[in-house]
């Protein structure tokens, strides 16, 4: 919003791309090197950078309408014993179904935990969960794409095998009647699906922030409801929404994991000059605390993760 903007340069000197330019008093975003990372959003005085998302309304279009919760969505909630209070709540705000992606996520570390006993591989083994490492990789680090997990996200596997269960249990339903909308934690997910990746098109049509649904959410879960237990996922799948989640669930002690923008691109650095220890397996994930600081979340990252 530039007549927010004051031109002071501090999205500037914080863009790990240097896809930021000051033009004409203003800042100006040069889409070809953003990697959506979000880190103008958070250090922007003036609240002058916001990230575009879609709105719930868009999902009135389906016939079928089906949730995929981040797992960073349940640490939003102060004082929530059971998760199925987040699940049913959803089906009360309009959707039809919910399918947790922490359930996909355990899928996602069972088969890595595989992937990793292959011969051949080269490694370490850079996870390829989070859309922001994959483009900064592709940007400034190319020598090490072949280090990059084969393997979609935990969001695209919970779409898919959504809009699996849906047509199992509603024959009658066609492909364009069921929507898929995806609540995330970051603006990243949002352009992902937006741009799709290589030749791959995304299994989810619509992304929504956790902000936005959040107090929608809250008027919704009542302690007197009555609740369906809707959860199908355990700590495992839940634990990646904070940084380390996902390394620890390949049950492997060769591991690194960091987070917070700038570590990432220090960890990056050293992998690629060869100066770091033998390991099998590195996540990365761009915002502090893993996907508990993304920018569209609501609580404090480190409330969150606890």
């Amino acid at each position: 919003d530039s007549n927010k903007c004051t031109g002071c340069t501090t999205c500037l000197r914080h863009c790990p791309t240097e896809a930021i330019r000051i033009r004409g008093g203003h800042a100006v975003i040069n889409q070809g090197r953003c990697i959506d990372c979000g880190e103008c959003i958070r250090v922007c005085p003036h609240k002058a950078k916001k990230a575009v998302c879609g709105k719930l309304d868009a999902m009135k279009r389906f016939k079928w309408k089906i949730a995929l919760p981040a797992p960073t969505l349940y640490g939003q909630f102060d004082n929530l014993d059971d998760v199925d209070f987040v699940l049913d709540g959803l089906l009360r705000i309009g959707f039809d179904d919910v399918f947790e992606v922490s359930k996909a996520a355990e899928l996602v570390s069972a088969y890595t935990r595989q992937y990793l006993k292959t011969d051949g591989i080269k490694t370490p083994v850079i996870s390829s969960a989070c859309p922001v490492i994959v483009r900064l990789i592709g940007l400034r680090f190319p020598s090490l794409n072949d280090n990059i997990l084969h393997m979609l996200p935990p969001m695209e596997v919970a779409a898919r095998l959504a809009r699996e269960r849906a047509k199992c249990s509603h024959p009658e339903l066609r492909d364009e009647d069921i929507g898929v909308c995806f609540i995330t934690p970051c603006p990243a997910k949002a352009s992902y699906v937006k741009n799709g990746f290589a030749d791959y098109k995304s299994q989810v049509d619509e992304v929504v922030s956790i902000s936005d649904i959040y107090f929608l959410l809250i008027s919704e879960m009542k302690q007197d409801n009555e609740i369906q237990s809707l959860s199908e996922s355990g700590m495992i799948g839940i634990g990646w929404a904070r940084s380390g989640g996902e390394a620890t669930a390949i049950f492997n002690e060769d591991y690194l994991a960091a987070d917070g923008i700038e570590n990432v691109i220090h960890v990056l650095d050293q992998v690629e000059n060869g100066n770091i220890p033998a390991l099998k397996f590195i996540e990365l994930n761009a915002c502090t605390g893993g996907c508990v600081g993304g920018v569209l979340t609501m609580q404090n990252p480190f409330i969150a993760k606890a």
